[in-house]
């Protein structure tokens, strides 16, 4: 649970989550320096629930699974919990998740079937899962964010204009920004770009002028760097829901991204260029919002509104509460 991520994020908000009835605690099964990709905890965790005091026994377990060994390891763990007779729900983030359900729709339907509730982060998983298994009860709910603490992030001096955070390779579309970039700055030749996250397989050692890779940023600062930018990019090929797109809305920062996992569900209305990723395209995105500072700060206007009414951790941990008891 210390370690980055949108996963560990969205876990941390919802166990320290005020506003209903329901208590709840975390319980880690993976972990990014497992030498077992997380078996040692998973077993733990699992003796825990079949050997350990019946009172002291969860009503429910709600594991947020992801894609690969998420459906051997938390899986396991909701169908302990199933045959102890102990409430079960999952939460699906996956990229990957509608492409490994196929290779292996066995195992996805085994795990999901038996939960009595499943939260997808949007459309395209919730009608993978009724094709799975109909029976099972299908509620879409968005990431919660924490909107106090946005609001009380402190603006990064190292202000640019476009900012990009994530991985900095391929799958998060960093060389299609980079390739971009020369064609904006040509258009605003005093326009700046960082690229924060950690290192992946683009290089970053000759980036196109007016581009600036700033590393692995703690959460805090990165979030300063974001309310301090014009424009947040992320224009990935593979995404479930990125925080990093929710939180830049949530900061009132308008994103350009791509219409890929359930990204396809935001638009105009939510502060969100969407652009197919080519970057000749992804460049004219960029120029428009960079050139016209009344219409980003409407786009922007517009992304804050609708993370405030749909995204607080506030309104998300309600619906989860409302379908634990409905179930």
């Amino acid at each position: 649970m210390d370690s980055t991520g949108g996963m560990a994020s969205v876990i941390g908000l919802l166990c320290g989550a005020p506003g209903t009835d329901v208590r709840s605690s975390s319980a880690t099964t993976w972990s990014p320096a497992s030498r077992t990709r997380g078996l040692l905890p998973t077993a733990r965790l699992l003796g825990r629930l079949a050997f350990g005091p019946r009172a002291a026994r969860p009503d429910w377990v709600h594991a947020h699974l992801s894609e690969g060994g998420s459906f051997v390891r938390e899986g396991a763990v909701l169908v302990v919990a199933r045959l102890l007779g102990i409430g079960t729900a999952a939460t699906l983030h996956g990229a990957q998740f509608i492409v490994f359900s196929r290779r292996h729709p066995r195992l996805v339907r085994g795990v999901l079937a038996g939960c009595r509730t499943v939260f997808p982060l949007g459309p395209h998983a919730a009608a993978r899962v009724a094709e799975l298994s109909p029976a099972t009860p299908v509620r879409p709910v968005l990431n919660p964010l924490d909107l106090r603490e946005l609001a009380g992030v402190p603006a990064s001096s190292r202000a640019a204009d476009v900012v990009f955070g994530g991985e900095v390779g391929r799958r998060k579309g960093v060389d299609r920004l980079v390739a971009a970039w020369p064609e904006v700055r040509r258009a605003h030749p005093e326009a700046t770009c960082v690229l924060c996250g950690p290192p992946g397989d683009v290089p970053v050692t000759d980036l196109p002028e007016g581009m600036t890779y700033l590393g692995a940023l703690p959460r805090t600062e990165l979030l300063g760097v974001l309310k301090a930018a014009r424009v947040a990019c992320l224009p990935s090929r593979d995404e479930a829901l990125p925080m990093f797109v929710l939180e830049s809305l949530g900061l009132g920062v308008p994103v350009v991204t791509t219409p890929v996992g359930e990204i396809d569900q935001l638009g105009e209305a939510q502060g969100v260029a969407l652009t197919d990723g080519d970057p000749a395209h992804l460049a004219a995105r960029l120029v428009a919002l960079l050139g016209e500072p009344d219409e980003r700060a409407r786009w922007g206007g517009r992304g804050a509104g609708w993370v405030r009414e749909n995204c607080s951790v506030e309104s998300v941990t309600r619906v989860l509460a409302d379908s634990y008891r409905a179930a």
